[in-house]
This record gives C-alpha cells, sequence and structure tokens, in this order.
C-alpha cells in the first residue's frame, strides 16, 4: 500500500457533521482523523469477512456489549437465563459461519461447496435446537421466568411429532 495521501473534499448533512464531531473515537480528535479511523475500522470489518473465526470474532465483539450488561444484571438480581447464555453461544457461531461462506466469496458457484455449506448451517442450527430442547426436559427451565420454554415449546413439540409420524410411515413403506 502506497504512503501517499490523497486529498478529498466531502459534503455532510448537519446531522452526519455533528455525529463526527461528537463521535469517541480513541486517539482521533479532528475530523479528518476521525474519518481516517473508520475508514480503517471498516477495512478491518470488512477484512475479517473473509474468514469464519474473523467473523466470529467480529459478531462476538458486537455482541460482547450486551453479554456484558446483562450478566451485570444477573449479578445484581441473582438471575441467570440458560436460555440467554445459549443463545449468545450459538448465536455468533451461526451468523459467523453464513457470513464466511461461499456468499461472500467471488466467483464461480460450486454445487459441491453449497452443499457443504448448507450442511454446516444444518448443523449449527440443530445443536442450538438440541440447546433449547435440553432445556426443556423439566418442567422449570434454568431461566429467568423457569416457565418460558414450556410456554414456547408446545408448537414445535407438535411439529416434532408430525415430522416422527411422517418418517415412520416412510420407513414402513420402504
Amino acid at each position: 500500500m502506497s504512503s501517499k495521501t490523497i486529498q478529498m473534499s466531502v459534503r455532510l448533512s448537519q446531522e452526519d457533521a455533528d455525529f463526527l464531531t461528537g463521535l469517541g473515537a480513541s486517539s482521533a480528535s479532528t475530523p479528518s482523523e476521525k474519518l481516517r479511523q473508520l475508514i480503517a475500522q471498516a477495512r478491518e470489518r470488512h477484512d475479517r469477512t473473509n474468514s469464519y473465526e474473523g467473523a466470529l470474532g467480529l459478531v462476538r465483539e458486537l455482541l460482547e456489549p450486551v453479554a456484558q450488561t446483562l450478566r451485570a444484571r444477573e449479578l445484581v438480581t441473582r438471575q441467570r437465563s440458560e436460555m440467554i447464555a445459549d443463545t449468545l453461544y450459538w448465536l455468533p457461531d451461526v451468523v459467523a459461519f453464513l457470513i464466511a461462506g461461499p456468499g461472500a466469496k467471488p466467483g464461480k458457484a460450486d454445487a459441491k461447496e453449497l452443499v457443504e455449506f448448507e450442511a454446516g448451517v444444518a448443523h449449527r442450527i440443530f445443536r442450538f435446537t438440541d440447546a433449547m430442547l435440553r432445556l426443556a426436559v423439566t418442567s422449570k427451565a434454568p431461566c429467568y421466568d423457569p416457565h418460558v420454554v414450556a410456554t414456547h415449546m408446545g408448537g414445535t413439540l407438535e411439529l416434532a411429532k408430525l415430522v416422527l409420524e411422517q418418517s415412520r410411515k416412510t420407513s414402513q413403506a420402504s
């Protein structure tokens, strides 16, 4: 990358200019420094989406302030939600896998790659589903509201029964 700089002039709305002025960027104080820092952050974010590991780190960073706030509130209230904890664990994995998947790569579509990608998404979704189903084993789930899982699991269980019945019919017909 060249160290040559190029002077640019931009027009911003008053709202954008006020936002830039109020932006608490770490070492940047002038509007030019803040813009350069925003561009560097955008470039880093773009580069990180090229790999699963980079995308996973990015998604976790985005969710970390929420996770910290929830942990602090759980500490104060002496509560814990396994459903929230599982979601904060599995969601970044699914999103990072999607971000770094074949849609992120330029070039020709490869049928085998798409099949493998789909299998990877299915694997992650069903692992997350398994985690949620484990919370439904007892009538009182380890959540803020111990009945929240039982309340929302009815439709899922009904669908699972229908899938099981269909699977048995298909097996008997074979």
